[in-house]
């Protein structure tokens, strides 16, 4: 969606929605969508979604300003994640608050996926880190950042 960066809005005026007639052609049909505009539509038809969301519903304080749907633009927001990605990527993971850690929610959501992302991994014959049939072993990867860079800089446990 354009609204997710400066690039992508910038590339979504420049070229639209389909950019065949460049080096690397492109069709980004929900770039004019906004957040807002992909949870109503969720919302108006019943779409279900992954649960790690939630639910959509009304970000209100009042819920009595539910009955006034459609009278005001009441905003929208999930119960659950707000955005996800790659639940083995750790990428940024140092800058989240610490009620809301990416692997803290895996392991309780997704127990099985946590210990495959966390243990396993092994050094190979040229001293290399490498995942293996066991898991990917994150855990000593993220063990040998806080190592680096100081105790803390990412927890997992």
């Amino acid at each position: 969606m354009a609204q997710e960066s400066k690039l992508r809005k910038s590339k979504w005026l420049e070229y639209g929605c389909n950019a065949f007639d460049t080096e690397h052609p492109v069709s980004n049909p929900m770039s004019f969508w906004t957040e807002q505009d992909v949870l109503l539509y969720i919302k108006l038809h019943k779409i279900p979604i992954a649960s790690v969301y939630g639910e959509v519903v009304y970000d209100c304080e009042d819920p009595e300003q539910e009955r006034f749907d459609g009278f005001i633009d009441l905003p929208l927001k999930t119960t659950g994640c707000h955005r996800t990605g790659c639940i083995y990527c750790g990428f940024g993971c140092h800058l989240e608050k610490s009620e809301d850690r990416r692997f803290i929610s895996l392991a309780s959501t997704h127990p099985r996926q946590y210990d495959f992302c966390i243990n396993g991994g092994g050094y190979d014959e040229n001293g290399l880190w490498k995942p293996d049939n066991e898991g990917l072993g994150l855990g000593h990867v993220f063990d040998a950042l806080n190592e680096i860079y100081g105790k803390d800089f990412i927890k997992y446990k």
